[in-house]
């Protein structure tokens, strides 16, 4: 009992080193802002849409976007359908719990929960037809949402992934901890990460094709850290490296031929012959 309330206590600890949740408004652009329910107790999840093409007729391409730790869904970009020649497509990037308008308190255990409910009711959209391509993409922490989410699915043909930046937990507080006097301290809090939420032990899990994105000059999440999550990844894989990019870096005009190859790469994984 006296351990469970510490380990409790700890991971509390992780969340608030973790998570870098906020609430301000964010003008949202062009996209639209749409209010799901999720949980037993209806808790309300933010997301934001944009929309290609005709809206009743069946999808070419679902996009599902899990941002980073200090990111937002009012930020999101039509990537990567951008990259594809095709006529209908959806965009949908989510508020995580604490974040945005989305309600509740932040923490990793809520983001797991809310990351499968999200993805279960945008499966179940009337716009997902059978050749709908569906694709999850993370940015940095969403990559671990991404991860969790698709080792609960059984491997399909038509879904896919795109993962920037891929954090293992553990290693990057430790790492950060180093810098400080007494970091060790900090060990046992991250320690405290189940195994849901542990990017290498998820995606030794995960068999969809996936696009990994790295950013050369990483300072948050070093590249041989992410390396750990690409090396355990057991799906096909490709992997892109952003020369000259730090961890929140945009990629530019250098970048382009890469990344567009590597989203069309994808699309030919995921057309359902595989």
């Amino acid at each position: 009992m006296i351990s469970g309330a510490i380990t409790s206590v700890r991971r509390r600890i992780l969340d608030r080193l973790v998570l870098r949740p906020s609430r301000h408004e964010i003008d949202p652009g062009v996209q639209q802002r749409v209010m799901l329910k999720w949980g037993p107790s209806d808790e309300t999840l933010e997301c934001f849409v944009q929309s290609r093409g005709k809206p009743k007729e069946p999808l070419d391409l679902l996009v599902i976007k899990f941002p980073g730790t200090a990111g937002r869904a009012e930020r999101s970009s039509h990537f990567p359908s951008n990259y594809l020649s095709i006529d209908n497509s959806e965009v949908w990037t989510w508020n995580p719990p604490g974040y945005g308008g989305s309600s509740g308190r932040a923490s990793l255990h809520r983001m797991e929960v809310a990351a499968l409910d999200f993805w279960r009711q945008m499966l179940g959209s009337s716009r997902v037809g059978p050749s709908t391509r569906v694709w999850a993409c993370g940015n940095s922490l969403g990559c671990i949402a991404a991860l969790r989410v698709a080792s609960e699915v059984d491997s399909q043909n038509r879904l896919g992934m795109l993962l920037r930046n891929p954090p293992p937990l553990i290693d990057v507080v430790k790492e950060i901890a180093r810098r400080y006097p007494l970091g060790q301290m900090i060990h046992p809090v991250a320690d405290s990460l189940t195994d849901s939420m542990n990017a290498p032990i998820i995606a030794a899990s995960v068999t969809w094709p996936c696009v990994f994105l790295q950013s050369e000059l990483d300072e948050l999440v070093l590249p041989a850290m992410q390396d750990r999550v690409i090396d355990a990844y057991a799906g096909h894989k490709r992997v892109v490296h952003l020369q000259g990019l730090s961890h929140g870096a945009v990629a530019t005009e250098l970048h382009e031929p890469l990344i567009r190859k590597s989203v069309q790469w994808l699309w030919e994984q995921t057309d359902g012959h595989q």
